[in-house]
């Protein structure tokens, strides 16, 4: 698998912080005056600190290393589709949570459908790539896929993708979908 590693250029690189502020997941500090990646394994590979800089000093290079898991037993991380791996072996004989972004944190969803196998997604705000999904479903043994999601009707592409997903993994995966009213409660 191909991984983004960010890179700070500590010629052109002049201080301002630009990048600094731009980085969510708070993968470059500013140390001596320059930028300095200082938890490289927290970059999410997005970018948001690349049209940040001024000067050009922050790119990325793609490297191919190993993603890295945690065991079996414990949850998997990261959970957002765009960046979960396709191959994920903490997903092997366990039920699979896709939620729309907002349904994941209402009531107790988390903990009543996923069984700490999350995939978190959005049909209004990001794409959600059903090719990806369907290559979950086929490298993976997962053993029942619920789909939770919001009764707005933008939520609606998040179930049809993942039965499409299902459908053309060619493996017999369950799948329930369960619709939650604006206050949290399964319709």
């Amino acid at each position: 698998m191909f991984m983004k590693t960010v890179i700070i250029d500590k010629e052109r690189c002049d201080g301002c912080g630009l990048c600094v502020n731009a980085c969510h997941e708070g993968v470059i500090e500013l140390i001596d005056g320059k930028a300095e990646v200082t938890k490289p394994w927290l970059c999410d590979g997005i970018g948001d600190c690349l049209p940040a800089c001024p000067q050009g000093a922050v790119s990325f290079k793609e490297e191919s290393k190993p993603m890295m898991f945690q065991s079996v037993g414990g949850p998997q991380w990261p959970i957002k589709l765009e960046l979960v791996g396709t191959r994920n072996p903490s997903f092997d004989g366990k039920r699979l949570l896709i939620a729309a972004d907002c349904s994941a944190f209402k009531a107790d969803v988390m903990k009543q459908y996923g069984e700490g196998r999350v995939i978190i997604a959005c049909p209004k705000l990001g794409k959600v790539d059903e090719e990806k999904l369907k290559t979950i479903m086929t490298q993976n043994d997962i053993r029942e896929v619920t789909v939770v999601r919001m009764e707005v009707p933008c939520c609606s592409p998040l179930a049809a993708k993942a039965e499409y997903a299902v459908r053309e993994s060619g493996k017999d995966i369950p799948l329930k979908v369960v619709v939650l009213r604006r206050d949290g409660s399964p319709q």
